[in-house]
């Protein structure tokens, strides 16, 4: 079933006699493998309702999807932007697009406060058939990160500790916080998505679906892996 806006997905996917962890968790695993990683041609600055309909998202638009849901049920939830190393998508990017990936990137994962705890992940960034994909590659070559994620990689999420498929925090260069305002952020001197003096937004919209179509043909690959 297709949803418009984050009303008709909380409406659809949370049974309202659960839990608060019981309905974070299903958004949760409702963003992870209804959203596949992937790129659309909005880059870091997708509206939740495009990216419910075209179905592809990386971490940074799949992070501000899923806080805007856990906001929806009532739950406290930040989207927190760090700087890591771009070697965890070597492979996950074409090399012909890859060299144009600055050697930092600007990540995100979300905080929520769930039973006066606040929890932090990013499980929900690589759906299940991508994830193995992805690790079994790693795991044939012998490399520990790569393809968009780790070896010790994990995308389930209990509602009760931390889960990233992503972020390491050994790994992260810079730790930039909460981030309220994405549109503020991303003209900032210290958000990472630019090459050339050209952001990945304006990039990523200039090229269209049609120019991130043969990247995400690639990611498809990944998930074919057997």
């Amino acid at each position: 079933m297709a949803f418009r806006d984050v009303q008709e997905v909380v409406a659809g996917v949370v049974n309202p006699q659960d839990t608060p962890r019981q309905q974070a968790i299903a958004l949760h695993d409702f963003v992870r493998e209804q959203i596949k990683f992937g790129f659309n041609k909005y880059f870091d600055a997708t509206p939740p309702e495009y990216l419910l309909a075209f179905g592809y998202g990386h971490c940074n638009s799949k992070s501000h999807l899923m806080t805007t849901l856990l906001r929806a049920i009532g739950l406290p939830a930040y989207q927190h932007f760090v700087v890591i190393p771009k070697e965890i998508l070597r492979g996950a990017i074409p090399p012909s697009r890859y060299w144009m990936i600055p050697a930092q990137v600007s990540h995100s994962f979300v905080e929520v406060q769930l039973e006066q705890r606040w929890l932090e992940l990013d499980s929900y960034v690589i759906d299940t058939p991508y994830l193995q994909g992805a690790q079994r590659r790693l795991l044939r070559e012998g490399s520990s990160l790569g393809y968009g994620v780790r070896t010790d990689s994990t995308n389930l999420w209990d509602g009760q500790s931390n889960a990233f498929a992503q972020f390491d925090r050994q790994h992260m260069l810079e730790d930039h916080g909460r981030i309220g305002d994405l549109e503020a952020f991303f003209k900032e001197r210290r958000y990472r998505g630019v090459v050339l003096g050209l952001r990945f937004n304006t990039l990523f919209q200039m090229m269209g679906e049609a120019g991130v179509a043969p990247m995400n043909a690639h990611l498809e690959q990944i998930r074919q892996m057997r």
